[in-house]
């Protein structure tokens, strides 16, 4: 069986490199596809390289390309503008934003500032496929996730906004995709620009506990616990870029921070002030016991966490970019939080995101500027991928990538790749979201997703979900006697936002399930609760102890349920021998919608059926008067061309206590040619109210 894990990158604001796991019977090899840039003098991409132009070196050997691809992204992105908004990207056209408050560095006036210069980067840079994330650095709790990568601008704004402050926001589900403001907004407006009363309240409320933090720093002035303070930081932000690397795509974290005392670092730069003066004076008269090395020549232990941090970065081929939210200053502007001397904040800057491929803004209003020359060199990327046997779990490999055969150009890749391993939890967290974000064709294991909207209370529909985990690929490489999968399941509305979303742990004793499981596979059967609307549904399942992952998207429009409704047509197939887990109760549990009599059923649109087979098709009906009701059946052929359906009325159910009823249909396939096809069903009621609806099926 094949794996394939993708994580692209490259060094600077493109970054990209696909692992795709194949597992043979006695030799593991890795499949790394790595994304390259070239760029000219003035910065501009240099088009029209080939495979034979590019050479490529894993741990110093060189190694023969395998594949090679182009990615134009304007080209790209104009393409994107004629296909509908949530068709998905290739993966290294992707990008992501993670905007890092740097609270530690930062005095509490500066706080607002930095969230205003992180909306206007919002609303002006961000575009309509990327995805952003918000987290912020404390030297107490370390860096720390508010929201995970999403598109959704409103819950950006939200975190932002409240910086994750307890008392204004809420993570609301485990990927961190989702939130609540627990103080509400009385309207958008005020929700996007901070301006309403609790905006302004929240502002108040994280400025008055920076305030705290600041009066207990000023007893901790002492350059070594500066230092550690420092330490603790780079360390934090190098296992975030550690954490990215498991994602696909470009990946940049952009640091809003007033930034910290160069000299802590690079040693004091002012050889005229009367401390560099008393200190030469000291080594003249021999009392050299009286020099701090460290303060007068920089630490060295500071210089080698600043560069394990950028280490991480080029290794995980994420970019550090920097805000320097205090504004522009003059070189009198060296007040620190503690009152004492501060290096400039935009030197300390230079000196993390530098090393990364980095750019620093000193003014809020050159992002746009500054941003579109990044992306300008960033336009075209060649995609080199070549096969690597692997064995040590997380080993790190050394790249080196050269072009040949070509007059100039820098290249750009990242810096080498690691071995598959196991994935930490923030790992985890970051991968699966972004699965989920970006709909990524992640297959290791076989997922089903049926979703079927029915009326619900108070003007929510119940929309109970099947979903399917066939069991052979789901206990793959699986050695153990229990298995532990993660399942979500989230119903994104036209904006993004995350309306509802399900999550279940599931246990499997192999010892007593597992030939069940193996025979057919897992069943997840629960409800989401949703107003009218157009939703993708969506659903990704990682085992623990194999590390495989499978996704599902199905689209679903949900309607008012405030007249006679025909709800689109399921198949109705026999529940075979799988293990069937139930969610948990809601509020409103309701009798098994799938069934028929004494008889329950697995639903299942768009599924695979054989000519010669015969099939059960169920059409709900909600409110439809049956008195000189008209269902038409008819086949639409894969050319587009009608006919009539090879399908007869076997049944209809009783109407339930929320005026809903089935008919139930036999379908005989027979001489239909394979191929994708679609069973309509024309429904004209007694006062000649009419509707279409149909169910999509494949004849293998």
């Amino acid at each position: 069986m094949n794996r394939r894990i993708v994580m692209l990158a490259v060094l600077a604001v493109f970054a990209a490199a696909i692992y795709a796991q194949r597992v043979a019977e006695t030799v593991q090899v890795t499949v790394v596809e790595v994304p390259v840039t070239v760029v000219d003098r003035d910065g501009n991409s240099v088009r029209g390289l080939t495979r034979e132009n590019f050479e490529i070196t894993d741990d110093g050997k060189k190694v023969p390309i395998e594949y090679f691809e182009v990615i134009d992204l304007p080209a790209i992105t104009a393409a994107a503008a004629q296909q509908p908004q949530d068709a998905p990207l290739p993966p290294a056209a992707t990008r992501h934003f993670l905007l890092l408050f740097d609270l530690a560095n930062s005095s509490p006036g500066t706080i607002g500032r930095a969230s205003t210069a992180a909306k206007e980067f919002v609303d002006s840079q961000l575009g309509d496929r990327d995805l952003a994330a918000v987290a912020t650095f404390t030297s107490e709790q370390g860096a720390r996730m508010i929201t995970n990568f999403t598109r959704n601008r409103a819950l950006l704004v939200n975190a932002m906004e409240t910086l994750g402050h307890p008392n204004y926001f809420k993570v609301a589900d485990p990927l961190m995709i989702s939130a609540n403001r627990t103080s509400e907004m009385t309207s958008e407006a005020k929700e996007r620009d901070g301006s309403g009363k609790e905006g302004k309240a929240s502002i108040a409320a994280i400025e008055a506990e920076m305030a705290r933090e600041s009066q207990i720093m000023q007893s901790k002035t002492q350059d070594n616990e500066m230092r550690d303070r420092l330490r603790i930081q780079l360390s934090n932000m190098g296992r975030v870029a550690r954490a990215l690397d498991h994602i696909n795509g470009q990946k940049q974290i952009i640091l809003l921070s007033e930034g910290f005392d160069a000299s802590l670092v690079t040693g004091r730069e002012d050889l005229g002030s009367a401390a560099a003066k008393a200190e030469n004076n000291d080594v003249l008269t021999g009392e050299v016991w009286n020099v701090d090395s460290e303060k007068r020549f920089g630490s060295a232990s500071a210089n080698r966490d600043v560069d394990q941090m950028a280490e991480l970065f080029r290794r995980s081929d994420v970019v550090l970019h920097a805000i320097d939210i205090k504004g522009l200053r003059g070189a009198s502007d060296v007040t620190s939080m503690s009152g004492g001397s501060k290096g400039k904040s935009f030197e300390s800057l230079f000196l993390i995101t530098r090393p990364t491929g980095g750019t620093v803004f000193k003014n809020g209003n050159d992002l746009r500027d500054n941003f579109a020359k990044l992306m300008k060199q960033q336009e075209v990327v060649y995609l080199i991928g070549f096969q690597a046997k692997s064995g040590n779990r997380g080993k790190f490999h050394t790249l080196k990538v050269k072009t040949v055969g070509t007059r100039g150009g820098r290249v750009t890749a990242r810096a080498g790749y690691y071995e598959p391993a196991g994935l930490t939890e923030l790992e985890r967290v970051f991968t699966l979201a972004d699965i989920l974000m970006t709909d990524a064709p992640i297959d290791d294991i076989d997922v089903k997703l049926t979703a079927v909207p029915l009326p619900g209370p108070k003007g929510y529909a119940r929309v109970p979900v099947m979903v399917e985990l066939a069991g052979p690929k789901l206990l793959q490489n699986l050695t153990g006697k229990t298995a532990t999968a993660q399942l979500y399941v989230y119903a994104f509305d036209k904006d993004s936002k995350v309306v509802d979303h399900l999550q279940e742990k599931i246990a499997l004793d192999l010892t007593k399930a597992g030939d069940t499981v193996r025979a057919g596979g897992v069943r997840y059967f629960a409800t989401l609760h949703l107003p009218p609307g157009d939703y993708a549904v969506k659903s990704v399942v990682r085992v623990d102890e194999s590390g495989l992952v499978g996704f599902k998207r199905n689209d679903l429009s949900v309607p008012a349920f405030d007249k006679a409704t025909v709800v689109p047509p399921v198949l109705f197939t026999e529940p075979g021998t799988w293990a069937m887990i139930v969610g948990p109760s809601r509020g409103d549990d309701y009798a098994y919608p799938f069934a028929a009599g004494e008889s329950k059923y697995v639903p299942k649109r768009n599924p695979e059926m054989v000519s010669a087979g015969e099939y059960t098709v169920a059409l709900f009906m909600a409110g439809v008067p049956t008195e000189n009701l008209s269902v038409a059946p008819s086949l639409v052929t894969a050319s587009g061309g009608t006919q009539p359906a090879n399908i007869q009325l076997i049944g209809r159910t009783s109407t339930d206590e929320n005026g809903m009823y089935k008919l139930l249909f036999r379908f005989k396939p027979a001489s239909i040619a394979a191929g994708q096809h679609e069973l309509r069903f024309d429904v004209k009621t007694k006062d000649g109210t009419q509707s279409s609806v149909t169910l999509p099926f494949i004849i293998q």
